[in-house]
């Protein structure tokens, strides 16, 4: 009896130890585990096993770099960090209904601005003004790995991740087909830049010469510019000078707004050089004008020309790249604008939050900026053209064109500035406007309220 009860022992001790071995390291040593809410996989975690763990890795360097900084954090701090992929709805509902309730799932969030600033606004979010030393390089913008939307109100909640990567990203540059423009004897817009002739009125003036009907049936062919208005009514705003919701107030009826409706609507009915937006899937139709030479100029964006590997990108695809070139250019400047002071890109894309009531948020913090410092502060690591390389490639084939685009993208993300202007853009008939259902003062009537009703309820109010 005694020998199967030592048996019997031995079997549960050994069970035991199996168990123990292949429980998560969290679970494991009792260590605090980080856990960041996503709505895409993201790598790497304490969970991860090698580098190739990330399909998309090839063992560069950066990648073991990024692999690596996740032990060495683990080391430091005595935590893990585990990535969940809650879903987009997921995210929403978690951010709401656990913080709400005092217990949150995830020590960080990755949020939209659209409803990240709600949550901030309603106290779902630390702010990190009561968590950090008041001479941390944060709260200056000087530090080299996060930053902060600042919509000076004195809270710092919203994190966004530094580096020529999340720089370009979300921008959308102007861009032109350079063999159109040179086939019209039109001088490369980008010297008009240098020389600061780069105006609306130029603007006008070429698309209207690049407006043509080429085999003579009384039916336009070809448009000086064509662009979805969700992508470009932002960018001619900031052109301007100008913003639709930046701050609490509404500034949609603003006159300089009013001038930037004006001045689509001309293009549209009056030179007749903007393409006409589809009733129906106008986002898809016009994204890719430029591809059948409908377009001379457009509002574009890297991923817009990586969509159909435009430029063989990933030596995958050599039959499908474009026989001409898309040239990035800034855009014109408007009448209330300013070349040096406009914005250029408005904050987009992902940004994150440590939400109220997470234990010991200053650790959480500090855990995620070093995770996201995995090049130890030399950003020329970070930001090396090898890392970097598909947002070159994917935009030209030439390699000096490649470096220009990817420098206007680059230029275009450090002139940052924040509009709400996506939680309202769907309300207001741009569409419609243009094709003259509206006048610019009666579109600014009619629609100000309801962008002052979304400020409402962003900023708690």
């Amino acid at each position: 009896m005694k020998k199967f009860t030592r048996i019997v022992g031995l079997v549960l001790a050994l069970s035991m130890l199996l168990s123990i071995a292949v429980m998560p390291t969290a679970l494991a040593d009792d260590r605090r585990n980080i856990v960041i809410g996503l709505w895409w996989d993201m790598y790497y975690d304490s969970f991860d096993e090698s580098w190739e763990s990330n399909p998309s890795a090839s063992g560069k360097d950066t990648d073991i770099m990024m692999f690596d900084v996740v032990k060495e954090i683990e080391e430091k701090y005595n935590v893990t960090i585990e990535y969940q992929n809650l879903t987009y709805q997921g995210v929403k509902d978690s951010l709401t209904d656990s913080v709400m309730a005092g217990a949150p799932d995830c020590d960080i969030y990755m949020v939209e601005l659209g409803w990240g600033m709600p949550a901030v606004a309603n106290g779902l979010a630390v702010n990190l003004h009561d968590v950090l030393p008041e001479d941390d390089p944060l709260f200056s913008h000087e530090d080299t790995v996060l930053n902060y939307v600042d919509i000076g109100d004195g809270v710092a909640s919203l994190l966004t991740i530094q580096g020529a990567e999340d720089a370009v990203a979300a921008t959308m540059p102007l861009a032109f087909n350079k063999q159109m423009l040179e086939e019209a004897n039109l001088e490369d817009p980008r010297e008009l830049v240098k020389r600061g002739e780069w105006t609306w009125d130029k603007f006008r003036e070429y698309c209207k010469i690049l407006t043509k009907d080429l085999d003579g049936d009384g039916v336009t062919d070809v448009y000086g510019y064509g662009a979805w208005t969700g992508d470009c009514f932002p960018q001619w705003l900031m052109s301007n000078g100008t913003y639709v919701a930046a701050t609490a107030t509404e500034n949609f009826s603003s006159p300089e707004v009013g001038e930037v409706l004006k001045f689509m609507q001309d293009m549209y009915l009056v030179d007749k050089s903007f393409y006409p937006i589809p009733e129906e899937n106008g986002w898809d139709i016009c994204r890719w004008l430029y591809r059948d030479k409908k377009v001379a100029f457009t509002t574009t964006a890297c991923w817009i020309l990586s969509n159909y590997d435009d430029y063989n990108y990933d030596g995958k695809n050599p039959d499908g790249a474009l026989d001409f070139d898309m040239v990035f250019v800034d855009y014109p400047i408007g009448p209330s604008g300013n070349a040096e002071t406009n914005a250029k890109k408005v904050a987009a894309g992902s940004f994150y939050l440590i939400p109220t009531g997470v234990e010991d948020p200053q650790l959480v913090y500090n855990v995620f900026r070093d995770l996201h410092n995995w090049y130890h502060d030399d950003v020329s690591i970070r930001d090396d053209e090898d890392a970097l390389e598909w947002w070159y490639t994917a935009t030209a084939k030439d390699l000096d064109l490649q470096d220009w685009n990817f420098e206007v993208m680059n230029d275009m993300g450090q002139h940052v500035t924040v509009d709400f202007i996506a939680s309202v853009i769907d309300n207001l008939e741009l569409r419609e406007f243009l094709e003259g259902a509206y006048t610019p003062s009666q579109l600014q009537e009619s629609k100000k309220q309801i962008v002052q009703d979304t400020l409402d309820q962003l900023f708690g109010n």
